[in-house]
């Protein structure tokens, strides 16, 4: 389905007929903001019905999708959330937060081994990556490996102070907090 405005061709996904679009097909930049303002809000059904008014074509369609993805975790809806990220990352591998977002999801609706494979495989394409480094440190402290969780979190830390603040504080890693302060972790650096 296309819609026509001055001087632009929106095309639509396929709508069903439990689907609504806004009452006003506008500028992708109107739908976009007023998306992202309902997001903000929490109004998610209200979010979706004005990114379906997005054209396909790039920004917009990435722009939807990432959107989309959002609203997803918001939602817990893992699933969703998976298939959204995972076509992320296929078609942005070089971008690392469709891995981190794959693994998230892939962690809550499939396994956090498979999600800790799915990170490892982003780290060998992003082999700078202090996030992906600190996600996989969450991973190997819960699978009950410290040592690998450490020396994760140590080379997080190497590439980004920031870690060192969010390790203290995150539940997956309770199991080495008290080590962590020992380090002196838990302080920040002015």
């Amino acid at each position: 389905m296309s819609l026509a405005f001055p001087g632009t061709l929106v095309r639509i996904g396929e709508v069903s007929p439990e689907e609504d679009l806004p009452p006003h097909i506008l500028s992708p930049k109107v739908h976009w903001e007023r998306a992202s303002g309902y997001f903000a809000l929490e109004m998610y059904e209200e979010a979706k019905r004005e990114i379906r008014a997005l054209p396909a074509e790039e920004p917009w369609g990435k722009q939807a999708r990432i959107l989309t993805l959002g609203i997803h975790q918001e939602k817990e809806e893992w699933m969703e959330m998976r298939e959204v990220a995972n076509g992320l990352r296929r078609e942005f591998p070089e971008e690392e937060d469709w891995w981190i977002s794959d693994a998230y999801a892939t962690r809550r609706c499939e396994s956090i081994e498979a999600a800790r494979e799915l990170l490892m495989e982003g780290l060998a394409r992003h082999l700078d990556s202090a996030m992906i480094r600190y996600n996989l440190a969450c991973y190997a402290c819960v699978l009950d490996s410290p040592g690998e969780c450490m020396d994760f979190l140590k080379e997080a830390v190497e590439r980004d102070e920031k870690y060192k603040l969010l390790a203290v504080e995150d539940e997956d890693l309770s199991e080495v907090r008290e080590a962590l302060l020992k380090m002196g972790w838990g302080k920040a650096e002015v």
